[in-house]
This record gives C-alpha cells, sequence and structure tokens, in this order.
C-alpha cells in the first residue's frame, strides 16, 4: 500500500470516525461502526432516513438493517473493495424535517451516497423522492405505498419495495363476498394512501359504500377531535366500518369506539395492521389524553380485523440469495432486536430486502466499470450530480451521471428472491409480487393480553386463503355479523288470502247478477213492484261494484304502471259503489220514517224518483272527491314503495334491522292520501250515521206487506258496524307490513256488506215468491194497506170534527161565563137599592 492510500485511508476513517460519534435516537447515524484498521475496504454509504416519532415509527427495523449490511460485507463475491454502510436521520414522518434531513446531512455535505433508503412514512417519502432525483439518487422506499408514488413521470428514480396500496380494495371485495356483506362505511384520514384505497373500495363494492374523510389539522370543523366531540364519528347505520388511518388517529377512534359501543360482536373494525406492537395501550400513547383504559381499548378492538398489503412469502424454509431463509432470518432478527432493544416492525423484512436489492444494483455496476477498467474514487464526492467531479482511471474518465444511471438501470432490472419472496419491479418502480395480509385481534388465553393473529391472505388473483383450519365460526363465534342493511321484506297479500278473495269475489258478482236477473224477470210480481224496482236495480249495481272492488284489492302487481291502475280502480269502486247499494236502502228507510211520523201532518208523498234523486246527489259527492284527488298532486293515488325498519327479535345478539317494503296505493305526499281517504270513508259514515236513528224510528212498522222494513233495518246496523270497523283498520293500520291485514279488513267488510244487502233484500222476496206463487197473502196485505189507507182517512176527518166542537165547546164556556158576569151585577146593584 502506498503512502498516499494510507493518508486516504486514514482521512476517510477520521471522517466517518466523527460521524460515526453522532448519535441518532439510541442508535449510531453510521453502521457499522466499528471498522478495524485492517479493513482496508472503501465505504460506500446508503442514506437511511427513519421516523423515530411520528404518524408512523419505522426505526423499530434497524435490526434487519443492520443483520443484511452484515451480510453483505461479508460476502467477498459482493462489492469487492467496498464496504457497504449507512448514514441514519430522523424524519420523524414530517415533510419538512425530511427535507431538511436530505440536504443538511447528505447533500450538503457532499458525501459520497451512492442511493437512499426511506424515508420512514408517506409524508416524508414523497418530497424527498421529489428532490433525489435531480441529484441522481436512486431511492427505495420499504414502508410507503401510497398510489401516489407510482406516477414514475414526477418520480422518476423511486422504487417502492410494498406494493401499491390501491390494490388494498381486493380484501375487501373478497371478504364482503365472502361473509355476504353489502355495506361499509370508511373513515378516512385526509391523505392521498387512505382515500385512493377508499375510492377504490367504491368501485369494486356494490352500492351502499359510504365515508367520511376527516381533516388532520385540528382546527378544521371536520377534524377528528371536532368530530369526536360532536359524536359525529360513527354517524352511520353501517356496521362494518374501515378505520383508514395512521396509528395516532386511530387511537383515538377506536377509544371512541369504546364509547359508543361500536365493537364486536354486533360490529367489525376493520384497521390496518402495520402499527406498533401494543400500540392500543395508552402507557405507549402519551400525550393523545385517551379518555380510555387498556381494558378498554382491548375491549373494542377484541374480533376487529386487520389488513394490510405485504410481500409474498413463498416458502419460510427456502433459501434466499442472502443465505439465510426466511425462518433463519426471523431468529435472527430476534436475537438482534432484543440486543438493541426495539420491538418487532412488519417492514422489518422488507428493509433487509432493501439493501439487498441496493447491494446487487451497486455490485453490477461495479462489474460495469470493472470491465470497462474504471473504478470508484470513494474520496470525492463522486456519487452526486453537483460541479460534477470524475471518477479517475488510467486512461480514461466516466462522469456521476453514468454511474447513477447504471444503478437505476440495475435496481429496475433487479431480480432475486428476498425473504420478502421474489423481488422485481415494475415498470412505474412498484413491487410486482404481494398478497395482502388478513389479521384480527384475538385474546391469548396463556398470556391473557390481546394479540393480533394471522387468519389469512388474499392473493392477486383474490383467492382468499385462511390459515390453520381458520372458518367463519372461528372468526366470528356468535355468527356473522349483520353489515347494518336492512333485510328486505316486500310485502303482498298471502296467497291463502289472495286464493279467498278470488273465490268469494266471483261468487258476490255471480249473486249480484242472479238478484238484477230476479228483478228484470218478475219486475210484474207485485212483492217486486212493492219494493221498487228502480231502487232495486240501483242496489244491484252497487253491489256488483263492490264485489268487484273485493277482485281487484286481491290483484298484486310488481309493475309502478299497473299498480297505480288498480289502486285507483280499487277506490272508484268501492267509492261509488257503496253508495249506490246504500243511498237507496237509506231512502226506503226515510220513506217509512216518514210515513209513519209525519204523514198525519203533511200531504208530502215520497216518490221512488226523489230517491234516485237523493243517491244520484251523494254518488255525486263521491265522483266530486275522486276527481279532487285525481287533480291535486298531493292526493293523486299512485303506487308507492313503503318502507319502514324494524328490528328482529330473534336474531340473538345481532337484532337485525328489518325494512318492510309494500308497492301501496299512496300519494305524495302519503299523510296527504291518507287524510283524503279517512274523508272518503268519513263520508260514508256520515252515510250510515244518518240512517241508524231513522231505523231505530220504524223499528215497529205494523204493515207487513207494507214493505220490508225489518230487512232494511239490519242492513242498517250491520253495514254501520262493518264500515266503522274498516275505518278504524284504515286509520291506526295503515303502515308498512299489515298490507294482509288491511286487504282482509277492506275485502271482507266490503264483501260482506253487499252480501248482507243482497240477501236481505232479495232473498226473502225469492222466497216469497217460492212458497206463494200466486201471491194470495200479498192480496190480502195489499188489502190490508188501502183498509189503512181508508181508516187513515176517517182518523184525520176525526180530527177536525173534534177540533171543531172543541172549539164550539169554547165558545159556550165563553158565553156562560159572561151571563154569570152579568148576573152578578145585577145581584150587586140590587142590594145598594135596598140599602
Amino acid at each position: 500500500m502506498s503512502l498516499s492510500d494510507v493518508v486516504t485511508f486514514l482521512a476517510i476513517f477520521v471522517f466517518f470516525s466523527g460521524h460515526a460519534s453522532k448519535q441518532v435516537g439510541d442508535f449510531d447515524s453510521i453502521y457499522p461502526s466499528n471498522v478495524s484498521l485492517s479493513d482496508t475496504r472503501s465505504p460506500l454509504t446508503i442514506a437511511l432516513m427513519m421516523s423515530f416519532s411520528g404518524d408512523y415509527v419505522t426505526y423499530n427495523s434497524l435490526s434487519g438493517i443492520q443483520i443484511a449490511l452484515d451480510l453483505i460485507n461479508e460476502n467477498s463475491s459482493l462489492l469487492p473493495g467496498y464496504r457497504l454502510q449507512y448514514k441514519l436521520t430522523d424524519s420523524q414522518c414530517n415533510e419538512t424535517t425530511a427535507l431538511t434531513m436530505l440536504f443538511d446531512a447528505y447533500l450538503s455535505p457532499r458525501l459520497p451516497i451512492v442511493g437512499l433508503v426511506g424515508s420512514g412514512c408517506e409524508a416524508a417519502t414523497i418530497p424527498t423522492a421529489k428532490i433525489s432525483q435531480f441529484y441522481g439518487l436512486t431511492q427505495v422506499s420499504s414502508d410507503s405505498s401510497t398510489p401516489e408514488l407510482e406516477d414514475r413521470n414526477a418520480y422518476k428514480m423511486f422504487f417502492q419495495m410494498l406494493p401499491n396500496e390501491a390494490l388494498l380494495p381486493s380484501v375487501f371485495k373478497v371478504l364482503f363476498n365472502k361473509f355476504g356483506w353489502k355495506k361499509l362505511y370508511t373513515i378516512a384520514e385526509d391523505s392521498k394512501l387512505f382515500t385512493a384505497v377508499m375510492d377504490g373500495t367504491k368501485k369494486v363494492l356494490p352500492p351502499g359504500i359510504t365515508s367520511s374523510v376527516y381533516s388532520t389539522i385540528q382546527s378544521s370543523p371536520n377534524s377528528l377531535d371536532s368530530l369526536i366531540s360532536q359524536g359525529m364519528l360513527f354517524n352511520t347505520d353501517s356496521r362494518i366500518i374501515e378505520l383508514a388511518m395512521y396509528q395516532p388517529d386511530a387511537l383515538k377512534a377506536v377509544c371512541q369506539a369504546y364509547h359508543q359501543k361500536k365493537y364486536a360482536p354486533q360490529y367489525v373494525l376493520i384497521l390496518r395492521d402495520w402499527y406498533g406492537p401494543q400500540w392500543w395501550d395508552p402507557a405507549n400513547a402519551k400525550g393523545y389524553n385517551l379518555s380510555c383504559t387498556r381494558e378498554q381499548m382491548e375491549v373494542a378492538l377484541y374480533g376487529a380485523l386487520a389488513v394490510a398489503l405485504n410481500t409474498e412469502i413463498l416458502n419460510s424454509d427456502e433459501i434466499t440469495v442472502s443465505g439465510l431463509s426466511f425462518n433463519q432470518y426471523k431468529e435472527e432478527y430476534g436475537k438482534r432486536a432484543a440486543k438493541l432493544g426495539l420491538d418487532p416492525n412488519r417492514d422489518d423484512p422488507n428493509y433487509f430486502d432493501s439493501f439487498w436489492a441496493f447491494a446487487l444494483a451497486i455490485n453490477k455496476t461495479l462489474q460495469d466499470l470493472h470491465r470497462n477498467q474504471f473504478f470508484i474514487n470513494a474520496t470525492s464526492n463522486s456519487f452526486r450530480n453537483v460541479a460534477p467531479p470524475l471518477f479517475f482511471t488510467a486512461n480514461n474518465t466516466v462522469s456521476n451521471d453514468v454511474i447513477m444511471e447504471q444503478i437505476f438501470q440495475h435496481m429496475s432490472n433487479t431480480s432475486f428472491t428476498g425473504i420478502t419472496g421474489d423481488i422485481s419491479f415494475n415498470q412505474n418502480g412498484i413491487r410486482r409480487s404481494y398478497v395482502i395480509d388478513i389479521e384480527q385481534y384475538r385474546f391469548n388465553t396463556t398470556s391473557n393480553t390481546l394479540e393480533l393473529e394471522y387468519i389469512g391472505q388474499v392473493l392477486p388473483n383474490e383467492t382468499l386463503i385462511l390459515f390453520n383450519g381458520e372458518n367463519t365460526t372461528s372468526i366470528f363465534p356468535y355468527g356473522i355479523p349483520s353489515d347494518g342493511s336492512a333485510i328486505n321484506v316486500t310485502h303482498s297479500i298471502e296467497i291463502g288470502l289472495t286464493s279467498v278473495m278470488y273465490i268469494l269475489a266471483p261468487v258476490g258478482i255471480a249473486g249480484a247478477i242472479a238478484c238484477f236477473a230476479f228483478i228484470v224477470i218478475f219486475r210484474h210480481k207485485r212483492i217486486v213492484r212493492l219494493s221498487s224496482p228502480v231502487l232495486s236495480s240501483i242496489i244491484c249495481m252497487g253491489c256488483l261494484m263492490l264485489y268487484m272492488s273485493v277482485f281487484f284489492l286481491a290483484i298484486q302487481s310488481k309493475e309502478s304502471l299497473s299498480t297505480t291502475i288498480i289502486c285507483n280502480l280499487r277506490v272508484w269502486l268501492w267509492g261509488i259503489g257503496y253508495t249506490l247499494a246504500f243511498g237507496p236502502i237509506l231512502g226506503k228507510i226515510f220513506r217509512i220514517y216518514f210515513i209513519f211520523n209525519y204523514r198525519r201532518t203533511s200531504n208530502l208523498k215520497i216518490e221512488d224518483w226523489m230517491i234516485v234523486v237523493a243517491v244520484g246527489i251523494m254518488v255525486g259527492i263521491d265522483v266530486a272527491l275522486l276527481v279532487i284527488a285525481s287533480a291535486v298532486p298531493q292526493l293523486r293515488i299512485r303506487a308507492q314503495v313503503q318502507t319502514s325498519t324494524e328490528y328482529s327479535v330473534d336474531s340473538g345478539f345481532y337484532r337485525v334491522p328489518i325494512s318492510n317494503n309494500v308497492l301501496d296505493c299512496q300519494s305524495v305526499p302519503d299523510q296527504g292520501y291518507k287524510i283524503w281517504h279517512i274523508i272518503l270513508l268519513s263520508y260514508k259514515g256520515f252515510i250510515q250515521v244518518l240512517s241508524i236513528p231513522l231505523a231505530f224510528g220504524a223499528r215497529k212498522v205494523p204493515i207487513k206487506g207494507l214493505n220490508d222494513s225489518i230487512y232494511i233495518i239490519s242492513i242498517i246496523y250491520i253495514t254501520s258496524v262493518s264500515l266503522a270497523v274498516i275505518i278504524v283498520c284504515f286509520a291506526t293500520l295503515n303502515n308498512q307490513g299489515l298490507v294482509n291485514v288491511l286487504a282482509a279488513v277492506y275485502s271482507i267488510g266490503f264483501w260482506i256488506s253487499a252480501s248482507v244487502i243482497l240477501l236481505l233484500v232479495f232473498v226473502p222476496k225469492m222466497y216469497h215468491l217460492y212458497r206463494d206463487p200466486n201471491e194470495n197473502d200479498l192480496a190480502s196485505n195489499e188489502h190490508t194497506k188501502n183498509h189503512f189507507s181508508t181508516l187513515e182517512e176517517q182518523a184525520k176527518k176525526l180530527e177536525i170534527e173534534l177540533k171543531e166542537v172543541k172549539a164550539q165547546e169554547q165558545r159556550l164556556r165563553a158565553q156562560s161565563v159572561s151571563r154569570e158576569f152579568s148576573v152578578s151585577k145585577e145581584a150587586d146593584i140590587n142590594v145598594v137599592a135596598t140599602d
């Protein structure tokens, strides 16, 4: 070794020894720092930027990095004549700090940096990846996965050891298909790392995905603390809730989930699995002012799922390029971490493979240089693209740009088997192979502590693999939780009730037609003439319409237009039909009441045409009400899907919401239809009320053959009760899920009313003709009727004569009083004269 080489070596040793004395946290900034004087290899430094604080902490991965450097430097076939080391800085997971560290610790001192690993989290990685490319630095991130970094135009020399986070939505698709969920609520931190996943999830899942994006700025109205204080964080009825956020906010959200009882077994929380060990323990989260104890946090987390993209580990026992299998690495890592006092970190293997990726890329670059008789001058700032220095060789020179480009190209083309699986990058610098890990928070019965247990993985082809016999029962011991979506129950008339209505309606229609035929055929019979054929025909028409309304009540349709037509036909049929059927009954009972109460003092005779006119007026009022309902938009009858939500009482723990849906006759708004419908029914009730005192007053008619009064009175009482039941049921039971009750009440009520009218009006007459075809009894009744009329006239004459007698009697009494007064006066005069 020449004197100049010794001087150069001593200068390098002194320089890095001075830097090695600096500490980052509890660790030397340079590793390996204790280099033997006999080691004359030139150091090649990789800038290592990790986060010791902030939203995401990564420094626990130092153990794996040091193992990687030890193995690389011990491998004589790698980097001949050079020793690989890192220079450590703390990005604090902060954009400003990361940029400051990049310039102050690496670029400004003009250190010979061959690459950059870091910068600890998304917030620190994005800005450093934008800047490092201008200095020719190839950068590899071992813990960032935000989709933004996939933009090769913006991040030209960036590589990502983790797959793109935009692939994560596939795990939700697989889980939702597995467990039958259709509804997800996402609470996402306002960061592209999370919002991009949220947007992607909406694309792969069915409709019903809702989300809430909150700001990380505490003064913002929609900051996490503001949402918690307002009780708006879990403002959803969904029971599958994704918490897409970094660890500090996840602590607050889980604590709030405990207070609002949004945890297993009724709810499923889905978090990221890259938080630190025992991250939920308030003792490890000082400064966050959590209002929960460790036990409460564990209650909220128990049964929750954790997911994250990870690299694919093909075979835990397969020997990799490092000479270790994954299992061997984990064993060595455990020893090193215990020595350094570090906790395990899920990104440890990725950092390990990142340094191996750099070592292999630099090794191929050295081979290219040596092939052309170039060598790296480690004493110059030869790996910086500033004030371009040269790599000196005996006969030629080569610039930094060429060397940096070679490192970048070899990194782009890298392909080897690392402990995290096959390592290669796509055209955007993103790791190709990946899996999505699924873990669940469970209690370790041995240690009685909460732990994350791996339960499965989702492969790139969206295949779900469950580990160690895991199944639905082991994952959800109390049954698969409801996603909060109400179970849709579409109510329609039961087939049994429909069958009854389809039988009763035609029977009634046939009966009404038969009664009308009876009137036509026997119209010349005295008993038919006495009951007014015209009024009887109107009654038959009304009953026929009531039976037809029962038929349309049984018809169900799933189409809105056809249901709207059916709805209107129902109302028009029973609205007009009831008045036509009952109006003549009211007219008849009024005539009977009038004859036996006012005929003696009035010469008015109520004819059939008067009753027909009265019925026409009542029908006109019906038509007016129906036309108003059709003309006014707020009352217009149309098919509406009515929905109400209730909770099942027989579903155990979960009380699954049930959405009752009925395609029924309504208006917009629904209240308008109810009011109008009650008005129409009340109008019918008013007619019934008018008839009741008339029926009561005519209950003792002495002339049997004069009319069918006893039957008419029975009709009024029975139909009044039937209509009252219909009105009460509509007013109290007109809501979703009671379509069968209302259909039964309406159909049976109208069917009974029509049937009672037909039976009591027509059957007695039919029976009378059957027993007395020649109507002999009716003839005697007719004679009785005429005799009664004669007696009625004689009674009137007697009343007139009696009045005249009474008047004569009064005149005679007046004359008698006058005479007595005159006699008394004369007597008084005589007494005075005598005196």
